[in-house]
């Protein structure tokens, strides 16, 4: 799986690197996913992480947030231009 060229919803999600220091480390089940947020299912509820300067671990893959600060479908409709 590329998580630059699917939605990244039910896979596991770590915090690697981000500008907000209070949400490095974080670990969860990615919920939701919109443009600019990615939604957390954490042991302590819901969290939210900006897809701002920072870098997650996707399934063991890292991946920088700004390259998919883009809408989940979208990145369906670009993921089929690059395969043709």
């Amino acid at each position: 799986m590329n998580p630059y060229q699917t939605d990244i919803i039910g896979t596991n999600v770590r915090v690697v690197k981000h500008t907000d220091p209070s949400i490095v480390g974080l670990r969860g089940e990615c919920v939701d996913e919109r443009k600019n947020i990615i939604v957390l299912s954490t042991e302590r509820g819901e969290k939210i992480v900006p897809k701002t300067r920072g870098i997650i671990e996707v399934d063991g893959k890292e991946v920088i947030l700004e390259r998919i600060r883009i809408r989940p479908e979208e990145k369906m409709k670009k993921s089929r231009r690059w395969h043709r």
